[in-house]
């Protein structure tokens, strides 16, 4: 809604601003022109009143010469218009300086005319009250016409913006509305939108056009990775009966025979039991998050369950970790079973899926063990959050979680090789995965940066569930 209101915003403040530039030059332009239109009619006004006076001076002193009476001159007439009328040493020392023509005093509110002719002096001086007024008359107009602009401006403005910003919003929620009533469902955008003739038709013809791109290819690849998933349950199952069976066979034979041959055996059961999980998983992440049924999970009863499975297969050695003694509970171990110093709270739940959360923990297990430097993996659990530290460092500009990534290849401390260092390095999917399994589940895995440059640290947190509520479950 922000981003929505924001368009219109601008276009308001644009507009706005585009009045009040106006006006101001308007209102300029016109003060300037009044004061030029002012000088020229003031002299226009002045001018033939300075020859009438000059005139009638002239005509004046020849008539005092000839001896005649009531004589008007110049001094008198202007005197009935206001004015004053100065000839010779009457004019002030102060305007003899200035040349011929017009003058103005005090902001143009007095005016000056001088004329030298025949070596006389004359000068014309008065008030311009009446222009004065007059363009005190025009600033108010011109400030009423302006803010009746800026208004005009703003109404323009609000109009216009929303007519166009009336069809991003019908876009905006039209997506937004699909996204609520049914999520990951393809819903046409209206008609009316998608046929439109403008940028908004445009957008919307492209915004229907890859979102229907994107639903066919989340189509094809769901339906791929369920048939996938599925297709390989049923060899798998017989896989794993087949090596159930060739177990029971081989602890019947006689002597070396299957001593021999049972470290193979385990290791085919254990590869065809993780693609068996890789299997589910990805059924698991193919389906829709929304249709995963959460449950309260005994989080340290999940951490359990992996944990004895790996060693029981020889994988990794359980010992209890002091909290202020790390180093001194799990001591550095040459070749064997991989060290694990766990730290676990009594009562930690959340809410989860099970499978998905065994996905999450079990990668992050096998991460940590794989590509430990020292044959030492850290697991602390407390209420939600579950913190898996190893040593050695993953490069900082390696996308860990990227799929296909994987961690340099490290030889593990002593030389020694574990028993599953016959195994591939990994393919890259473990973090992927796990991370995947976080989204879905609305948790978070994160990549810690301890302060210990020689060690990483990956961290999943997620919404603690009261104990209370969780032995209920």
């Amino acid at each position: 809604m922000k981003q929505r209101g924001s368009i219109r915003r601008r276009m308001l403040a644009a507009f706005a601003l585009l009045a009040l530039g106006l006006g101001m030059t308007l209102g300029l332009a016109g003060l300037l022109s009044y004061d030029r239109l002012g000088a020229y009619l003031v002299g226009w006004h002045a001018r033939p009143v300075m020859e009438a006076l000059m005139e009638a001076e002239r005509r004046a002193w020849e008539a005092e010469d000839r001896g005649r009476g009531n004589l008007y001159y110049g001094e008198d007439l202007a005197a009935a218009m206001h004015w004053r009328f100065l000839v010779g040493k009457q004019v002030p020392p102060a305007w003899e300086g200035l040349p011929d023509g017009l003058h103005f005093f005090k902001g143009m509110e007095e005016f000056v005319l001088l004329v030298r002719r025949d070596g006389v002096t004359y000068a014309l001086n008065g008030p311009t009250g009446l222009f004065q007024a007059m363009k005190a008359r025009l600033g108010g107009l011109l400030l009423a016409c302006a803010l009746a602009g800026l208004v005009v401006a703003v109404l323009l403005a609000v109009l216009l913006s929303r007519r166009l910003t009336r069809p991003l919003s019908r876009l905006t929620d039209a997506v937004e509305g699909r996204d609520r009533r049914e999520p990951g469902a393809f819903t046409p955008l209206p008609p009316d939108l998608v046929n439109q003739d403008d940028e908004v038709g445009v957008l919307a013809r492209a915004l229907a056009a890859r979102e229907a791109e994107l639903q066919d290819f989340v189509r094809r690849e769901s339906l791929f990775t369920g048939d996938v998933s599925h297709e390989l349950r049923t060899p798998l199952t017989i896989m794993q009966g087949g090596l159930e069976l060739l177990e029971l066979r081989l602890a019947s034979l006689p002597g070396a025979a299957g001593a021999e041959l049972a470290p193979l055996l385990e290791r085919l059961t254990r590869t065809t039991a993780r693609m068996a999980d890789t299997a589910r998983t990805l059924l698991l992440l193919a389906r829709r998050p929304e249709a995963l049924e959460r449950e309260a999970l005994d989080m340290g009863a999940v951490l359990r369950a992996l944990i004895g499975e790996d060693a029981r297969s020889g994988l990794l050695r359980l010992v209890a970790a002091e909290a202020d003694g790390q180093e001194a509970a799990c001591p550095a171990q040459a070749g064997g079973p991989v060290l694990l110093c766990a730290e676990m709270a009594a009562g930690v739940w959340s809410l989860g899926q099970k499978e998905l959360a065994a996905i999450v923990f079990k990668n992050l297990l096998d991460n940590a063990r794989r590509y430990t430097e020292n044959g030492r993996v850290y697991l602390r659990l407390t209420p939600g959050m579950l913190e898996v530290r190893n040593g050695g460092r993953i490069p900082d500009e390696l996308d860990i979680f990227a799929r296909g990534v994987r961690g340099p290849a490290r030889q593990r401390e002593g030389g020694a090789a574990s028993a599953d260092s016959a195994a591939p390095a990994g393919s890259g999917l473990g973090l992927s995965l796990a991370l995947r399994a976080c989204e879905h589940l609305g948790w978070r895995l994160e990549r810690h940066r301890p302060a210990v440059e020689a060690e990483t640290v990956f961290r999943v947190l997620f919404p603690p569930v009261p104990a209370t509520e969780g032995d209920e479950a």
